[in-house]
């Protein structure tokens, strides 16, 4: 029996003093390629507003809870969820760093498992992105003495364990970022809005998609509606409007509109009146040549994809500057694209 004693004091010792070797701290890591633009990746991993379509651990569990709360995106965005215990458990994560288009870092508390920090780093290659998942964690931090030799042992098992999520889930993102519009929106100056109606007089015009016929159809339109209002001593209340109707099969209708003072009585030949469309809109400034603003509309659809807004019924732009007096490459244009149901009144 003394043996066997000493047998067993030699081996707990031996354990002992092995996990006492043994780090504390366990890092894991994996990165993959996006074909997307870094500032494209950073507004979907930025929030939690997506996470489930790549997750690995959604569909280990298809009915576990996930909540999203605090802001949208950015520091304080805030996920926590509830499974099976034996699948995805429960706990909750928050970003606690954002840093524009390079990095996010985030809390993760695994309830009983303890916290951990881990988080993305994105390194912009040309327009892909190289995307690094990092997990950081403190095998010993709230746990007794005893657990604290295990967690040391169990974290030789860590890089296998969670390395083995990452990849599946770096993999998904791919997948789903890349099955997204390619676009790097980040020189674009996009923001939300909400637009006040206006009193407009218009003209429906249509044209093929050449930008030199939409460019003619438009000026003798707008030539017209000025000469109404010279005559009608109608001032403008805004620049003008080409709000976009129908964009099909080659085809572009279109409302030519001015902004104006009050609406007159008495509308001579096409010219019409009504108001322009409110409500929640998405602006960009544009600046350029109008036959250049098909990126533009691009950009605005890869933002509202990432955000996961729906495009309403209408988009229209605002021309700022004249293009009589002012170089194509120095035109401002306000480009917008209604969200969702606009109350369009005609």
């Amino acid at each position: 029996m003394r043996k066997v004693g000493l047998v067993f004091l030699f081996l707990f010792t031996a354990f002992v003093v092995t996990a006492y070797l043994l780090p504390k701290q366990v890092h894991v890591e994996r990165s993959i390629v996006v074909e997307r633009p870094a500032s494209m990746m950073f507004e979907l991993l930025n929030s939690y507003r997506y996470f489930n379509e790549w997750s690995p651990w959604a569909k280990r569990d298809p009915k576990a809870q996930f909540i999203i709360s605090g802001p949208k995106a950015g520091v304080g965005a805030r996920m926590s969820w509830v499974g099976e215990p034996h699948l995805v458990g429960s706990g909750w994560q928050e970003i606690v760093v954002s840093k524009p288009y390079e990095l996010i870092n985030i809390k993760l508390d695994f309830d009983a498992q303890g916290l951990a920090d881990t988080g993305f780093a994105l390194l912009a290659q040309g327009n892909s992105t190289r995307v690094t998942w990092f997990f950081d964690s403190d095998l010993t931090e709230g746990v007794n003495f005893l657990d604290s030799f295990l967690a040391r042992y169990f974290g030789l098992l860590f890089d296998r364990w969670v390395g083995g999520d990452y990849e599946q889930g770096l993999a998904s993102l791919k997948k789903f970022a890349e099955s997204l519009p390619i676009s790097d929106f980040t020189p674009l100056d996009i923001e939300r809005v909400h637009v006040d109606a206006q009193n407009i007089l218009f003209i429906t015009s249509t044209s093929s998609q050449d930008p030199a016929e939409i460019a003619g159809a438009m000026a003798k339109s707008y030539a017209a509606i000025s000469e109404f209002m010279n005559q009608a001593g109608i001032g403008m209340s805004g620049q003008p409007m080409a709000i976009t109707r129908a964009l099909a099969g080659g085809g572009y209708q279109f409302d030519a509109a001015i902004p104006v003072e009050f609406i007159p009585t008495g509308l001579t030949g096409d010219i019409e009146s009504g108001q322009s469309p409110s409500g929640a809109a998405i602006r960009a400034v544009h600046h350029g040549d109008y036959d250049q603003m098909t990126p533009t509309y691009s950009k605005l659809a890869a933002y509202m994809s990432a955000h996961g807004l729906r495009q309403g019924q209408v988009s229209w732009e605002h021309y700022v500057s004249d293009p009589g007096s002012t170089e194509q490459a120095d035109r401002i244009t306000m480009v917008y694209i209604m969200l969702e149901n606009p109350e369009i009144i005609r």
